[in-house]
């Protein structure tokens, strides 16, 4: 079958959704399919630049494609007769954002216009896909809830997972991944203030702007905290995080309300270590259960300086988590015999 992989673009963001895209495009072309991932050029600033993106959507055709499989927003706006949509999240600042710190649209005439253009052409033009899959139960519930829409549940695997290993417990919190003010890693390296162990962190992830890192960089200065932290701030390899993860004492993933799983989380269960995250921490908790395969505490430093601090003096807790945690991995089913069926049936 000819398939096209739809995503929007960012250019110099790279994150979850870049990762599966091009994971997809790969594994269809390994089951033996003709695919091509399409990359959207998207921008969100000014906020009526958003309409033009979706327009330009619109406007795409895709000829010889059999089968168009699109992702994020406006990409899911292309129109196409085989269309499914694997939706990892909309526009949120249009949806669950609205009314918090993450908003982004400004709560002006214009930024409310164009909020509404979203919601009512993601009621459209979302409907028509022949299946709405979504990557979590909160995507999908988000999804029910503001559009009225129903999904079918698919949990993206990772591209690879054979690297990943656990070779010790060591002493410090691992936490990878993209970094932005979502992520919440600027709360991780508040904590690190309040830890009464000797426990470390290593920060590694490009941040998405400069701000960000100046940000987490000026926390770590202030609190005397460079002894404690190690911030590497760039693109890390797949190895480079396998080997981080294999001998780290847990993984620490507190984002704000997460569309998913986390790639983060089932890496750091396939390396045998628990997941530190935090009550609001969405999507997280189909995976992460409190006192069974991690801790899941209050959005505040001291709480997660106590998660740390508990399970650097008592590492075998941290093992038996992290077995537990391997094992849940195991036995959800999470691969690309399943996926590449749901999507090509």
């Amino acid at each position: 079958m000819r398939i096209a992989v739809l995503n929007n673009a960012v250019p110099f963001v790279r994150g979850g959704a870049e990762h599966l895209a091009d994971a997809l495009t790969a594994k269809l072309r390994e089951y033996g399919h003709s695919a091509i991932l399409v990359r959207i050029p998207f921008c969100w600033e000014p906020p009526t630049k958003i309409l033009e993106h979706m327009l330009a959507c619109r406007l795409l055709r895709l000829p010889e494609v059999e089968r168009a499989v699109a992702f994020k927003f406006p990409a899911y706006f292309v129109p196409h007769a085989n269309k499914l949509v694997w939706l990892l999240h909309q526009f949120r600042q249009a949806y669950d954002f609205w009314g918090t710190s993450f908003q982004g649209l400004p709560d002006t005439q214009e930024g409310r216009d164009v909020r509404e253009c979203i919601i009512r052409a993601d009621n459209v033009y979302l409907a028509e896909a022949k299946t709405i899959f979504t990557n979590s139960e909160v995507t999908a519930r988000r999804l029910k809830t503001f559009n009225g829409l129903d999904s079918e549940l698919l949990y993206p695997p990772l591209l690879e997972k054979g690297h990943f290993s656990c070779v010790d417990y060591g002493d410090y919190v691992f936490a990878p991944g993209r970094i932005n003010d979502v992520k919440r890693q600027r709360l991780l390296v508040e904590s690190m203030a309040f830890c009464r162990s000797p426990v470390r962190l290593v920060l590694a992830g490009r941040t998405e702007t400069k701000v960000d890192a100046d940000r987490i960089q000026a926390i770590i200065h202030a609190q005397g905290l460079e002894e404690r932290i190690e911030f590497v701030d760039r693109f890390i390899t797949e190895e480079e995080k396998a080997a981080w993860f294999s001998r780290a004492l847990a993984c620490a993933y507190i984002p704000y309300d997460e569309d998913s799983y986390g790639y983060v989380t089932l890496e750091s269960y396939l390396s045998r270590k628990p997941v530190i995250t935090c009550d609001d921490s969405g999507g997280i908790h189909e995976l992460v259960k409190d006192g069974g395969t991690g801790r899941i505490v209050p959005a505040e430093p001291r709480a997660i300086a106590a998660a740390m601090d508990e399970l650097y003096h008592d590492k075998p807790l941290a093992r038996r988590m992290g077995e537990a945690g391997h094992s849940l991995a195991q036995s959800l089913n999470i691969n690309w015999d399943r996926v590449i069926e749901a999507l090509t049936r």
